[in-house]
């Protein structure tokens, strides 16, 4: 996946509150000029030193001073592409992370951000899981919570959850990693072997993304409970607590699952993204022994075994790329791109995959497609 190279964002003073000596930094703090003065997670040692970031520090000022997101108009007027869409939320999401503590309505936003991603679902579920392989980001860390999130949005949307929960589901998804966003972008691109300081900082994460929480005002015991358990597993060795399976709440079962098969199905700076009918193969063959049946069950169906956004190959030769979800797993319609080997078409081509010929022969990787994502955005819009 390409790097996303949005623009910087403004800066604004640090506010005072945000200084404590003893205690460690929740954002970077820079010079007037743009010069780091102390990093995001460093402490300030003494007096003199907050009375110096007091006076020349700087923050990036927080996402939400972006304007509100736009969905769509449901009844004519202006287009809107949803991978475009979401590209925009990318940004917000990356906004939220770094900024928590410097953000006076930030249950708030994120709760926002999740009725969006609600929404999306609703209306428009095979765009939104399409953005999770097609949507270029620049951070890991951001993206990484964003797709989480969007996943759960459409896997909840016909389950039996009080409406409360699920907003909080998806809330918590955009969080679950909000303690350690910067180890997660460099470990985006490291290969070796995790140190015992980075092996420390994993297994402490959720209880520390929990304190980060409760510092910026979120009181839900429900969302605090889902960002501490979203690495428990089945198998009794999950972290931090090692709960057994009945100890585990589905809810936050289900979140270790989507964290799972979204982490598997984006690239590393060091591998490609595995294919997405390997990924959610090796999922579904691991129910019952590490995931709820039922859950696996409804990934498969929600997202079929050829998702939105991945990429196939046909049996009359053509690459292109899934667009929705069938009424087979195996037979989702697709949009032709080109001939293998051949140049991209002028415009896609819509093939049913369920005639035979044009039933997927074998899922393919990005690159095959031989096109830009900005191409293919109009192939979802409202």
């Amino acid at each position: 996946m390409s790097q996303d190279d949005a623009p910087p964002l403004k800066t604004a003073r640090i506010e005072a509150s945000l200084l404590e000596v003893g205690r460690s930094l929740p954002v970077d703090v820079y010079a007037r000029n743009g010069f780091l003065l102390l990093k995001r997670g460093h402490y300030v040692l003494t007096s003199e030193q907050k009375a110096r970031l007091a006076t020349l520090g700087y923050v990036e000022a927080p996402e939400e001073e972006l304007p509100p997101p736009r969905v769509w108009t449901e009844n004519g007027g202006e287009r809107v592409y949803i991978l475009d869409e979401m590209r925009y939320l990318l940004r917000r999401t990356r906004g939220l992370l770094h900024h928590p503590l410097a953000m006076p309505r930030f249950e708030s936003a994120v709760r926002e951000l999740a009725d969006t991603l609600r929404h999306l679902a609703r209306a428009q579920p095979d765009a939104l899981i399409a953005s999770i392989f097609l949507v270029p980001f620049g951070e890991y860390a951001p993206a990484h919570a964003l797709h989480t999130a969007s996943l759960l949005a459409v896997l909840t949307d016909t389950m039996s959850l009080p409406d409360n929960h699920r907003q909080t589901l998806i809330a918590a998804a955009l969080t679950m990693n909000i303690a350690q966003v910067e180890e997660q972008n460099a470990l985006f691109a490291q290969s070796d072997t995790l140190s015992h300081d980075q092996r420390e900082s994993v297994r402490s994460h959720p209880l520390l993304g929990s304190a980060i929480l409760r510092e910026a005002g979120v009181q839900d015991e429900f969302w605090h409970t889902l960002v501490q358990t979203h690495h428990e597993s089945w198998s009794g060795r999950g972290y931090p607590f090692g709960l057994s399976r009945e100890a585990i709440l589905p809810p936050a079962h289900l979140l270790h699952m989507a964290d799972i098969a979204c982490a598997k199905l984006t690239p590393r700076k060091y591998r490609a993204a595995m294919l997405p009918a390997t990924a959610l193969g090796q999922i579904y063959q691991r129910k019952d022994a590490e995931f709820d049946s039922a859950f696996t069950t409804l990934l498969i169906r929600r997202m079929g075994i050829y998702p939105p956004g991945s990429f196939v190959r046909l049996a009359n030769g053509e690459i292109g790329v899934v667009i929705a979800r069938g009424s087979k797993p195996n037979a989702p319609r697709v949009a032709a791109l080109r001939k293998n080997d051949g140049p991209p078409y002028g415009e896609p081509l819509i093939r049913e995959t369920r005639q035979s010929a044009y039933r997927i022969e074998e899922p393919s990787d990005a690159a095959a497609g031989g096109v830009r994502s900005g191409f293919l955005a109009t192939l979802w819009r409202a």
